[in-house]
């Protein structure tokens, strides 16, 4: 019986608040046949979808955190309050729910069982998409990593930034996107391929430190999505406003500068998020685990330095272009 209740709660430990609030739907045709209004109670399954919201007010180990920020109480409270405003946003709203439409579509498509690092062999050979060192501030191929667990097309996405010794990601109070190590730095195409989106435009948000911007009209803001493979796009998101320095239809090679980390969309302060998916729909399509050519990895738990041909990556790291690799772009941007 200890046996039974154990393996129980570790299942229900499993599970994903957001995932259960997808029952929901069932409440939906109770609104229009009054022989089902019993199902209305479905309804209140959409509640666990404000997990994320909660779960940013639960402290993460000062060890673990990569960035300053991490263990900041008023960060916390900014970003949920905010969060509370982007929610009323109708362009948002949309967005919320192509999100959720499209979540029901990749596990459909996959049968509920999504791409996983044991179950895809990624064609294309990746590398990090800047020079320099960045830190993983966000995203791996495990659930306790990752990114956007419950979002399937985000499921292995990363976010990175420039950190200094103590973890500070900006001078000063960081009041202006200046301030910050990453904004305005080249980002580059992390292999060679085919521009088949993008958008420019999009302001660069006034707010920082845990703010959103209640006012965007697009949570990627200013973006680039390249195919590399038949079923391998990458998205570059956040840009800067006017970086963006391709066009739909262009070819690109791998280093070659696609934009400048910026500041905009869904973003609260600035920051690179890339992620692989399988479509060129960033809401429909299922994100793909990645594995990075050419980079030296500093694991911020042990202190390592590792050097890899390709390897997936994980929050907490700092991570290099090796010196091959940044020659290789050098002769590129030449």
């Amino acid at each position: 019986m200890g046996k039974a209740l154990q393996t129980l709660r570790s299942s229900l430990r499993r599970i994903d608040p957001v995932t259960v609030s997808y029952l929901g739907v069932l409440g939906i045709p109770s609104y229009f046949a009054e022989s089902l209004e019993p199902l209305r109670i479905f309804m209140l399954f959409w509640l666990l979808g404000l997990w994320p919201l909660v779960s940013v007010l639960i402290p993460t180990s000062d060890e673990k955190s990569p960035v300053e920020f991490d263990t900041d109480w008023r960060w916390r409270g900014r970003f949920l309050a905010s969060n509370l405003l982007v929610m009323v946003n109708p362009f948002i709203f949309v967005q919320s729910m192509g999100q959720i439409v499209g979540n029901v579509v990749a596990l459909f498509r996959y049968r509920g069982q999504p791409p996983a690092p044991e179950r895809f062999d990624q064609q294309t050979d990746l590398t990090l998409p800047f020079s320099g060192t960045w830190t993983v501030v966000n995203g791996g191929v495990e659930k306790e990593d990752s990114h956007s667990w419950s979002i399937v097309s985000q499921r292995y996405a990363y976010d990175f930034v420039i950190s200094d010794e103590d973890r500070r990601t900006h001078d000063g109070d960081g009041d202006s996107a200046d301030d910050y190590f990453c904004y305005g730095e080249p980002m580059l195409a992390p292999a060679d391929g085919i521009v088949v989106e993008t958008k420019d435009g999009h302001r660069d948000s006034p707010y920082f430190r845990g703010m959103l911007d209640p006012f965007q009209r697009d949570i990627r803001g200013n973006y680039v999505t390249i195919q590399h493979a038949e079923d391998e796009y990458s998205v570059l998101a956040h840009l800067a406003e006017g970086s963006v320095a391709v066009e739909e239809g262009e070819r690109v090679e791998q280093g070659q500068q696609i934009g400048r980390c910026g500041h905009s969309g869904n973003s609260t302060e600035p920051h690179l998020h890339f992620q692989l998916q399988d479509q060129q729909d960033f809401f429909s399509s299922a994100g793909l685990p990645i594995t990075f050519s050419n980079l030296e990895i500093e694991d911020d738990e042990t202190g390592a330095d590792e050097q890899n041909d390709r390897t997936s990556i994980r929050e907490g790291q700092r991570v290099t272009a090796t010196e091959s690799t940044n020659s290789e772009i050098s002769k590129r941007q030449m």
